[in-house]
């Protein structure tokens, strides 16, 4: 099983409430390639299917071996910034 993170290129949700948006979809899968393609088709969740209605661009940040009790450990901090690579080079920056 892997857990993964995908970092959107711009945020989603309500842009007047920095509480409200997303930047990030975490998710766990025993196929990882298979998941990226459904996703990239806008199936497999409602968000990816809104970031890709909405033509917001998004790529693969990171990977950790592991299923679905890292992925809720995870999304229990609340804090995909931390988490993302991607994220943490632009704070650098």
């Amino acid at each position: 099983m892997t857990v993964y993170l995908l970092h959107f290129e711009e945020p989603i949700g309500d842009l007047d409430n920095p509480c409200g948006q997303a930047r990030h979809y975490l998710g766990y899968t025993d196929d990882l390639e298979q998941r990226l393609q459904a996703h990239r088709s806008g199936n497999g969740s409602a968000i990816m299917a809104e970031v890709l209605r909405r033509g917001i661009g998004w790529q693969l940040a990171r990977t950790w071996n592991g299923g679905r009790d890292l992925e809720r450990r995870l999304k229990d901090q609340h804090n995909g910034p931390r988490l993302c690579p991607l994220c943490q080079e632009e704070i650098e920056r």
